[in-house]
């Protein structure tokens, strides 16, 4: 005789990029243990992979392709997975910057993070459309989660940078003519990248400078000095 099949509860979340209503199911105990896996190894392209492919089994709506999905549509989907599974309080610790008598508080205070309570953070006037010259337009969209999350560390500033702006290229328009960046190779839209003039380079750094972004905003208290402190958190691959 075979065990029973436990019947798992589903729930409905709106994707913050496109509004679009899918169903999802919790975590399963196996997958948990494959992100503390992920976690544990310290290796991003286990992290980055393992968190894909967690929440791509906890979809049920059929016809999402995590991996075009934009990076905060990601962030999203596994705060919020993770609050549905695991609980949605995390307990973290911050250093109080509150200066007292002229140096640094730096009590250590615990704070509950509600990550049920995790918001998209983002800035008004950022537009997709960005006019390069008079007959030239680039029209971007948002990074994937593969994207962001791969950026290395030990890249410097501009590369990091650049990396994330040629792989946010959706295509160029050249007066009538479309050229879709799906039907060029990296290192063309690199060096086009790369030809733009400082000043056409800056509009294009706007854009991904102001990603749209998750965090949790709260408020705590140092038992130290006293200071309330309003803290902004988007930090969110700590939850893992």
């Amino acid at each position: 005789m075979s065990l029973p099949k436990i019947d798992l509860p589903t729930y409905e979340l709106t994707l913050p990029s496109s509004g679009k209503k899918i169903k999802v199911r919790p975590f399963l105990v196996k997958e948990e243990k494959l992100l503390l896996i992920a976690a544990d190894s310290g290796e991003d392209d286990d992290i980055i992979s393992t968190t894909k492919q967690v929440i791509n089994n906890c979809i049920l709506t059929k016809g999402i392709d995590v991996e075009k999905l934009p990076f905060f549509d990601i962030d999203f989907l596994f705060i919020a997975l993770r609050a549905k599974s695991i609980g949605e309080k995390v307990e973290m610790q911050f250093t109080c910057n509150n200066e007292v008598e002229d140096k640094q508080c730096g009590h250590t205070f615990d704070a509950d993070i509600d990550i049920s309570e995790a918001k998209i953070d983002e800035v008004d006037g950022i537009s997709k459309d960005i006019e390069i010259s008079p007959t030239i337009t680039m029209r971007m969209k948002y990074p994937t989660y593969t994207t962001i999350r791969g950026i290395k560390e030990e890249d410097d500033a501009i590369e990091r940078k650049m990396k994330v702006i040629v792989n946010s290229i959706d295509y160029i328009a050249d007066g009538e003519n479309i050229h879709s960046s799906k039907d060029y190779s990296r290192e063309d839209l690199t060096k086009f990248v790369e030809d733009l003039t400082e000043e056409q380079f800056k509009k294009l750094e706007l854009f991904v400078e102001n990603l749209p972004t998750f965090a949790v905003h709260l408020e705590a208290k140092c038992e130290n000095c006293g200071f309330e402190h309003k803290i902004k958190y988007t930090e969110l691959e700590s939850f893992f």
